[in-house]
């Protein structure tokens, strides 16, 4: 089988892979297709080598999906904040780019069982020594007050920066390579960040030895949802199951657990699945 990636009208061949639609369940294997919504240049979840090909762990996860429901799988380069309304207006059938199971969201649209947990943290400069918490790890809206504070635009951080902090004056990018940019470039104080990418990609290169996360690992069910799922239409339940057998079938047998760590050392499911 063959993986395709569009961006804009473009199409290129990448991998073997597959999934199905809603819609394409019941053709013959082999010709059903889904067209899965990712951000490409948000490494290690979803970027594009020197080659040009689609790497990453929702890249391996969809894909492994795909395999178990046998069908054609085309990858759609889109902006975080685009994904949903591609997704309502049936540019795409399912998103493949961290997003987080909100109630928010669940208004609009459907999600499978989580694949990963979903928090954040405060990203900083070692010297600079401003404290978002107080001493017994409670929101401080006052040491931010004034201070500017970069995060992703549409995104679950972005929601609890701005509901949370009020007094902060805060940035908003496209993309989180461009936000981390702004935060060494020091045009922001602070940035509010996924752990997971930013300690594995910017930590622990050259380019953050002299960066910190600034207080706790920041969970909240209200604002951060309850982990990170393929988002899809309402309409598409017959989809929905296939994907979420798919994705149990990954947790019982070991296949997961393998890809998680290509990438980490422990494990990025939620509590439920350890």
């Amino acid at each position: 089988m063959k993986t395709w990636i569009s961006c804009g009208v473009a199409a290129i061949a990448l991998s073997a892979a597959a999934v199905a639609t809603g819609n394409t369940l019941s053709e013959p294997s082999g010709n059903r297709s889904i067209r899965a919504g990712v951000q490409c240049t948000y490494p290690p979840f979803s970027y594009r080598d020197m080659s040009g090909q689609l790497k990453g762990f929702e890249i391996d996860v969809v894909s492994e999906v795909a395999d178990r429901i046998q069908a054609k799988l085309q990858f759609v380069c889109l902006d975080f904040n685009g994904l949903i309304p591609a997704l309502l207006a049936q540019k795409i059938d399912v998103i493949a780019a961290s997003l987080s199971i909100t109630e928010v969201r669940k208004n609009s649209i459907d999600f499978s069982i989580p694949y990963r947990a979903s928090t954040a943290r405060f990203l900083g400069e070692r010297r600079e020594g401003i404290k978002p918490f107080d001493a017994d790890g409670k929101p401080d809206p006052a040491a931010l007050k004034g201070k500017i504070v970069g995060v992703q635009r549409a995104t679950t951080n972005d929601t609890y920066l701005a509901a949370v902090f009020p007094g902060v004056q805060i940035s908003r990018y496209d993309s989180a390579e461009n936000l981390l940019l702004d935060l060494t470039a020091r045009r922001i104080d602070l940035a509010l960040v996924g752990p997971l990418k930013v300690e594995r990609d910017f930590l622990n290169q050259d380019a953050g030895k002299n960066y910190q996360f600034v207080g706790p690992e920041i969970e909240s069910v209200q604002y951060f949802g309850s982990g990170v799922a393929f988002g899809l239409r309402k309409d598409a339940q017959a989809l929905r199951e296939a994907i979420n057998a798919a994705l149990q079938g990954m947790y019982d047998d070991g296949t997961f657990k393998a890809i998680n760590q290509r990438y980490w050392s422990f494990s990025v499911l939620p509590s439920v699945w350890h």
